[in-house]
C-alpha cells in the first residue's frame, strides 16, 4: 500500500513553497536594490562634498576635512606635489601609506572616480580620488570609506526587507498551517463519519460548519445518510415482509379452502333439511362469505401476479359490504348508513377491478367498526369528483394512535393490540393501482378515510 500523503499537504506544500520561494525572491530583490541605492547615494553625497571643496577659495586644510568627514562619514586625504601630505582626516602614518599604495585612478572631471579597494593596516578601505586645480597647494584629494563602514551601511538597508520578508514567509506558513489543518480536520472528521456508514451506523449526522465545498459535502453526506438509513429500513422491511407474505399466503390460501368447504357444507344442509332454522345459517353463510372475502384480501397483498381484473359497479360493491358486515353492526348496536350519489348515470359508478375494491373496501368499513364504540355510527357518501370516484368513510371512534398515524398504510402496521397490519396496506395498495390514493384525516372528532380511485368508461 502505497504511503498516505495527507491532502492538507497537498495544498500546504505547493503553496507554501510558491509562497517561499516568492517572498525570498522579493525580500532578496528589494535587499539588493536597497543597498544599491544606498551606496549611490552615498556616492553622491561624497562627489556634492568634493565638488564643494574643488570650488571653495579656502585652503583645504585639515580642519576642514574634519568637519567634511562628520558631515559625510568618510576620510579624506589631500596631497600636493610629489605625493607630499598637505591635509588628512587620518593618522600621518597611514595617510603616507595610503598614498604610497598603488592607487591610479584619480579623476580629472571634478568628480571622484571608481572606488578601489585597498589594505592599510590591517584595514580594507575603499579609495576614489580627484584633482583639484583652483588649490595651489592641493593636487589630488582622496576619499576613504572604510569597508566595515559600508558594510554596515549596506546591512542596516539589507536587514529590515529580509526581516519583513521573513516575518511574512513565517506568518504565511503559519496561516497556511492552521488552514490546511482545519481542512484536515473536518475531512478526517467526514472520512471517519462515512466510515461509520459504512458499518450501517446511521444515528448520528455529521456536524455542519462553515460556508464552502466541505459544508455542502457535509450536508450531502447527511442526506445520502438519511438515504441509506430509509433504504436499510426499507430493505428490512421487505425481507420481513417478503417472509410474512410467503407464510401469510399459505395459511390464507388454506384457511381460504377450508371456509370455502364449511360454507358449502352448510349449503348442502339447507338443500337436505327445509325445515332447519334457515336465518342462523344464512348469518353463518354470511360470515363465512365475510371471511371468505377477507381471505381473499390477503391473498391478493401477497401474491405477486394478479388475477385478471373483473368490472363492477361502486353501489353493487357497497350492498355487498353491508350485506355482509349486517350482522356484526346490529350486535355492536352501531349505525350504518350509505349515501350513494342523486340522479347520476350508472356508468360513472363503474370501476376496473371489483373484487380488488371491495376487498378494500371490506377492511376500510371493518375498522371503522371496530373503532366505534357501541352506538357509534359509520357513515358512508360517494360523490364524484371530475374522472374520479371518492368514497368517505367516517366513523365516530376516536382515531388513529398518535405513534402510527405516520405510518398507517405500510404493511404490519396496527395500533391494534390484536390486529395484523394488512387491511389498511391493502386498500392503499389498491387505491394505487387504480390511479388513485387513501388519506386518512380527523375531522370534527371523527375519523375520515377518503378513498379516491378513476372512474372506468365502458367500451
Amino acid at each position: 500500500m502505497p504511503m498516505r500523503w495527507p491532502i492538507r499537504n497537498q495544498i500546504l506544500v505547493p503553496f507554501a513553497l510558491l509562497q517561499a520561494v516568492a517572498i525570498g525572491e522579493i525580500s532578496l530583490s528589494a535587499s539588493w536594490i536597497a543597498a544599491e541605492r544606498a551606496e549611490r547615494d552615498s556616492v553622491a553625497r561624497l562627489d556634492q562634498v568634493v565638488e564643494t571643496l574643488n570650488a571653495s577659495q579656502f585652503p583645504i586644510r585639515s580642519a576642514v576635512l574634519k568637519q567634511m568627514k562628520g558631515l559625510s562619514g568618510a576620510d579624506f586625504v589631500a596631497s600636493g606635489d610629489s605625493d607630499s601630505i598637505t591635509a588628512s582626516t587620518l593618522p600621518e602614518a597611514v595617510a603616507k601609506e595610503i598614498i604610497r599604495s598603488p592607487f591610479t585612478v584619480t579623476s580629472n572631471s571634478g568628480k571622484l572616480g571608481e572606488f578601489q579597494p585597498v589594505s592599510i593596516a590591517d584595514e580594507q578601505w575603499l579609495v576614489g580620488g580627484v584633482q583639484v586645480f583652483r588649490s595651489p597647494e592641493v593636487k589630488r584629494l582622496l576619499v576613504l570609506i572604510p569597508e566595515r563602514q559600508r558594510q554596515a551601511i549596506r546591512r542596516d538597508v539589507i536587514l529590515p526587507p529580509l526581516l519583513i520578508g521573513g516575518c511574512t514567509m513565517l506568518a504565511m506558513a503559519v496561516l497556511s498551517f492552521v488552514i490546511a489543518a482545519k481542512l484536515g480536520t473536518r475531512l478526517d472528521r467526514m472520512q471517519h463519519h462515512v466510515r461509520k456508514l459504512a458499518s450501517m451506523q446511521f444515528n448520528e449526522l455529521l456536524p455542519v460548519t462553515g460556508h464552502d465545498e466541505l459544508t455542502s459535502l457535509a450536508t450531502s453526506i447527511n442526506r445520502m445518510a438519511q438515504d441509506l438509513q430509509q433504504a436499510a429500513q426499507q430493505i428490512r422491511m421487505s425481507e420481513r415482509t417478503a417472509l410474512i407474505t410467503q407464510v401469510a399466503g399459505g395459511l390464507a390460501h388454506q384457511l381460504r379452502n377450508s371456509i370455502s368447504g364449511a360454507r358449502m357444507a352448510v349449503q348442502l344442509h339447507l338443500r337436505r333439511s327445509p325445515d332447519t332454522n334457515h336465518e342462523s345459517l344464512q348469518v353463518a353463510i354470511k360470515q363465512l362469505n365475510l371471511t371468505e372475502n377477507q381471505i381473499r384480501g390477503l391473498l391478493s397483498l401477497t401474491r405477486d401476479a394478479q388475477l385478471e381484473a373483473v368490472p363492477g359497479y361502486i353501489d353493487d360493491i357497497l350492498q355487498i359490504i353491508k350485506d355482509l358486515l349486517e350482522p356484526q353492526f346490529q350486535h355492536s348496536h352501531t349505525q350504518l348508513t350509505i349515501e350513494l350519489p342523486v340522479e347520476q348515470e350508472r356508468e360513472k359508478l363503474r370501476i376496473a377491478d371489483a373484487e380488488q375494491i371491495q376487498a378494500a373496501l371490506l377492511n376500510l368499513l371493518q375498522n371503522a367498526l371496530e373503532a366505534c364504540r357501541p352506538d357509534g355510527k359509520v357513515r358512508v357518501s360517494v360523490t364524484l369528483p371530475d374522472g374520479f370516484i371518492q368514497v368517505v368513510v367516517l366513523d365516530t371512534g376516536p382515531g388513529v394512535a398518535d405513534a402510527v398515524r405516520e405510518r398507517i398504510f405500510e404493511p404490519f402496521v396496527t395500533g391494534k393490540p390484536e390486529g395484523v397490519g394488512l387491511g389498511l396496506a391493502l386498500a392503499a395498495r389498491v387505491a394505487e393501482a387504480e390511479g388513485g390514493t387513501l388519506t386518512y384525516e380527523r375531522i370534527e372528532n371523527q375519523t375520515q378515510f377518503l378513498f379516491r380511485i378513476r372512474q372506468v368508461r365502458s367500451s
